[in-house]
């Protein structure tokens, strides 16, 4: 059934049984039915903004909404909500509660001295970490952190690069000028927060090299820090 614009009538129409039927019936039928999709006779898909919304409590739990629709509604004077085909009813807490941020003993340090550095990337700080399950109300990350110094050992400055890789892959990299004066220092630094990670062992590592024309350059540190932070 569609909705159709009801009729303007004027004064002397005399409406037959099609008119009745389409303009008045029909459209009955389509309000009997209608499920505010917003379509024209099926009422709005919004609500109007609304100050207050009181639920009554409902004598058990209904049954799950469906594919892709949520139920929010009131149990024992608990506010709860349910969505899916199969969810199940979450209550919906009205009082404060903390998380805690904990850092765990769980933590993966590597550092060397190097003598030089390519143009290309070499020389990998590497350790494989495996953080704790995620499982109950725990959540974590795991927070890498790299840094690097290089010193110029000719003269010749330019660009530097440092970059954190995991299982072999890059996910960052940064860059910074070595100036021109011999023994001139730069430091590299930068940091990767990885969510929600799967508890398996994966391999982190950190690489750097130098721009083509930056002469009897070395890097006098690298470091490799691998950390779980976990909510509860």
């Amino acid at each position: 059934m569609a909705w159709t614009t009801p009729k303007t009538w004027a004064d002397g129409d005399i409406p037959d049984a099609d008119d009745l039927n389409t303009h008045i019936k029909a459209n009955l039928d389509v309000l009997s039915t209608h499920a505010h999709s917003g379509a024209a006779g099926d009422g709005s898909a919004a609500l109007a903004p609304i100050a207050t919304v009181t639920f009554a409590n409902q004598g058990s739990t209904p049954a799950a909404p469906g594919s892709s629709k949520v139920n929010i509604f009131s149990e024992s004077e608990t506010l709860k909500v349910r969505e899916g085909a199969s969810g199940a009813a979450v209550a919906i807490s009205l009082a404060n509660h903390t998380h805690t941020i904990a850092s765990s003993t769980e933590t993966k340090t590597n550092t060397e001295a190097l003598s030089g550095v390519s143009t290309t990337y070499e020389d990998a700080v590497s350790h494989s970490f495996t953080p704790s399950d995620s499982t109950g109300t725990s959540h974590f990350v795991t927070v890498q952190f790299a840094s690097a110094t290089f010193v110029n050992a000719s003269g010749t400055g330019g660009t530097v690069y440092m970059r954190i890789l995991k299982a072999g892959s890059q996910i960052q990299e940064t860059s910074g000028t070595l100036a021109d004066p011999a023994t001139s220092l730069k430091t590299l630094s930068q940091s990767y927060v990885h969510s929600q990670p799967a508890a398996d062992s994966t391999t982190w590592a950190q690489e750097v090299k130098i721009a083509a024309g930056v002469g009897g350059t070395n890097a006098g540190y690298k470091s490799l820090i691998t950390r779980q932070v976990r909510c509860q």
